[in-house]
């Protein structure tokens, strides 16, 4: 199995250009097709600005020393959402949520747990409610988030390939300030 290890924001800065060949290559694949909203340079913008965001988070998976999957994420204070989908309930708008924005796993990775132990480490003493995070429609991942437990509760229209925005309960969580 992968070596996991975490990281925070600061940390997180140095590997990108790491994280951005994997997930170029990633995001090639269908249903992505290296679809604008997945290229590199967006990558490289927003995440530059996410390593900054409250409760922000990394973990990586290497094996012999490549990098093979991570996950990273921030937290959402209790009335945020994600900027272009519809309105979640308002049980889950009003409570605290860590928002997984990417989960990549390396093709021949797949298929061995590595994305379950990834998102694990990244939700584990979360003190968040709820996990949210957007699922491409018609990706192999959508179909797993749902086995794990994630249930739909708004769609991302605004941008081909169109997602919908999943939550996992995490448990009571802290629905004071985020950390």
């Amino acid at each position: 199995m992968a070596e996991v290890q975490s990281y925070d924001g600061e940390q997180a800065l140095a590997l990108l250009d790491e994280l951005a060949v994997l997930y170029e290559r990633v995001y090639a694949e269908p249903p992505y097709n290296s679809a604008p909203k997945f290229s590199r340079a967006r990558f490289l913008v927003r995440t530059r600005e996410q390593v900054r965001s409250p409760g922000f988070s990394l973990v990586t998976a290497r094996q012999d020393g490549l990098l093979v999957g991570f996950a990273f994420g921030f937290a959402i204070r209790p009335g945020g959402w994600w900027a272009v989908a519809g309105a979640p309930p308002l049980e889950v708008l009003e409570a605290t949520k860590f928002a997984v924005v990417e989960l990549v796993v390396d093709a021949v990775q797949r298929g061995q747990g590595l994305g379950g132990a990834l998102l694990d480490a990244l939700l584990a003493e979360r003190a968040e409610r709820f996990a949210t995070l957007a699922a491409v429609i018609g990706a192999d991942a959508y179909e797993w988030y749902l086995r794990r437990g994630w249930v739909k509760v708004a769609e991302f229209r605004g941008e081909p390939p169109y997602s919908d925005a999943l939550v996992l309960e995490l448990g009571p969580g802290s629905d004071e300030a985020v950390r």
